[in-house]
């Protein structure tokens, strides 16, 4: 009866999320996007990076709260914004995310990422990056 508690106990605290992949062709490569919850005190903005020129910026997720594993990656997951020359749409989500706030978001795990199994999807990291999506030069915040 103890050991039950605890699990149920663990699991309120980790609630296990089932994690959608999608799978986009690309041009060049296959690309593999899915929405992550950024939870209040379960991610930090990199403030010494802070928001530099193109809507750059990083956000730190221990590697625990991941969904995706990254077994060389000791301590966070590094979430990068890429550069580009459409800034409004990213200025808005840094500043929601220095609020500490609840914020789904689309990621990309391309380009650091291994395939492991085909059906059902199971990726790896293969480093502690992964990106915010981008398409036609802004963040897309969507599957």
């Amino acid at each position: 009866m103890k050991q039950i508690l605890i699990v149920l106990g663990l699991w309120s605290v980790f609630p296990l999320q089932a994690l959608e992949i999608k799978v986009n062709p690309g041009k060049y490569s296959v690309y593999y996007h899915f929405e992550y919850e950024l939870r209040p005190d379960h991610y930090e903005i990199n403030k010494k990076y802070g928001f530099n020129d193109g809507g750059q910026f990083e956000v730190f997720v221990p590697k625990k709260y991941f969904p995706i594993p990254a077994p060389n990656c000791n301590k966070n997951i590094i979430i990068r914004m890429p550069y580009s020359n459409k800034e409004d749409t990213k200025r808005a989500l840094y500043e929601k995310l220095l609020q500490n706030k609840a914020v789904t978001v689309t990621l990309e795990a391309n380009p650091y990422v291994d395939v492991l199994q085909e059906k059902p999807l199971k990726l790896q990291l293969q480093y502690c990056n992964v990106f915010f999506r981008q398409r036609d030069g802004d963040y897309y915040n969507q599957l």
